[in-house]
């Protein structure tokens, strides 16, 4: 190897020594920074601010709702008309930011206590994730005579889980994923024996093949799209699949995204790496399918998924991500999310008028699943829905897109 020469090296001794000098400006710069900011004491963080949720002009006509002027993380809403003689106090959690999904769950719970004619006051909270703050939330509700907490989401539900069982206010989940199949409840058809009972919004992963399989008869491929960081549907959809893969003949394929960011990215190269893999195979229509589980990052992307899943089906396990436009998956089976959140607010309801005691509860699982169906979706893909599906579907899109059943009941023109 050539040498340098001592011209050339007193060059680098000297660039050497020039970068050490800047390197150290830095640092005393930074560490200058530093303790400024400790000399000022500690950073304190936002409050969350609860300005998102979208209450419907039915919750609004019966309920009114004020913001807190003192905190912004937390809004009431109290009934209408004459206070009763008995008025109950509910504590709603919210664990993050979710518009579409929350105002849905907080609507759908206001309304089933509004038509049981269970006069109440919500608090509703929202914790941003801050840990501190759902633990202040807790603190204030035992503090200020509240009756029931309704944690809002399966973040909620694993907080309340792990910090609050045995706690003195009792407590209905709603909007959860499977508390089974994510270790808070043993099984199904008993009760937890504490202060919380349990709901699913998640329909039980050998029900969800056996529709799938009537629907997709020669069915033995799926690949599961899902979000790396939404620990329950990871832990109630894919895992349970990958678990019964062997045993049900079906090969699992996983595309994963990181989070909501690289979604896109993520979606992009994971299905197409899938559908260059089962190019090779040549598979018959039918054969294979696309799952898209609960994960908010992965099923706002309808539109992509749909260009970039050619003629494989798109199957949904929310029922929501079925529409009538292009941006539709062909079907879901699952369970609607008001759906869902109404059986969570009954089994409130019954607790807090002293129907059920919260500790004998089952866990609260809609059944039959709600099918949804989107025919403009399937049409374009030449999949043919069977009978019995349309029989069951609880929600259906016609050819043209428009909605021809809700909720089980047929819809007219004129609606």
């Amino acid at each position: 190897m050539p040498r340098l020469s001592t011209e050339w090296n007193a060059v680098i001794i000297e660039r050497k020594a020039g970068d050490f000098v800047r390197s150290a400006a830095v640092w005393l710069l930074a560490l200058a920074f530093l303790c400024s900011v400790l000399a000022a004491g500690p950073v304190q963080a936002a409050r969350p601010v609860l300005d998102w949720l979208d209450f419907n002009e039915r919750v609004r006509s019966f309920y009114t709702i004020t913001a807190d002027p003192s905190d912004t993380a937390r809004i009431t809403a109290r009934s209408k008309g004459e206070v009763p003689s008995v008025e109950r106090r509910v504590l709603l959690l919210i664990p993050f930011a979710s518009q579409t999904a929350y105002s849905i769950s907080v609507n759908a719970i206001l309304s089933t206590f509004q038509e049981r004619k269970v006069p109440a006051v919500f608090d509703i909270w929202f914790y941003d994730t801050d840990l501190a703050i759902a633990s202040e939330a807790v603190d204030w509700a035992e503090a200020n005579a509240v009756d029931l907490i309704m944690p809002v989401g399966s973040d909620a539900t694993e907080y309340l889980h792990r910090t609050y069982s045995g706690g003195r206010i009792p407590v209905v989940t709603s909007a959860s994923k499977d508390p089974v199949l994510r270790g808070q409840m043993p099984g199904y058809h008993s009760g937890s024996g504490t202060n919380i009972a349990y709901t699913s919004n998640t329909v039980p992963v050998r029900l969800f093949i056996s529709y799938l399989r009537e629907l997709l008869p020669k069915l033995h491929t799926i690949a599961v799209l899902y979000d790396l960081s939404n620990r329950s549907a990871v832990e109630t959809q894919v895992e349970p699949l990958h678990a019964i893969a062997s045993e049900m003949e079906l090969t699992v394929l996983d595309v994963a995204v990181r989070d909501g960011l690289s979604a896109r990215a993520d979606l992009t190269d994971g299905m197409s790496a899938v559908t260059e893999a089962l190019a090779g195979f040549e598979p018959e229509f039918g054969t294979t399918a696309w799952i898209i589980t609960g994960s908010t990052s992965v099923y706002r992307e309808i539109e992509l998924i749909n260009r970039l899943g050619g003629r494989m089906p798109v199957i949904a396990t929310l029922p929501d991500v079925v529409r009538g436009g292009d941006a539709s998956a062909v079907v879901s089976i699952g369970v609607n999310q008001s759906t869902a959140v109404q059986l969570a607010a009954h089994y409130a309801a019954d607790v807090l008028t002293g129907v059920q005691a919260v500790g004998t509860l089952p866990v609260g699982v809609v059944t039959p699943p709600d099918i949804a169906i989107s025919f403009r979706a399937a049409g374009r893909i030449g999949l043919r829905i069977p009978f019995r599906f349309m029989e069951a579907a609880t929600f259906i899109y016609d050819y043209d897109g428009r909605q021809v059943r809700a909720f089980g009941q047929r819809v007219s023109p004129a609606d």
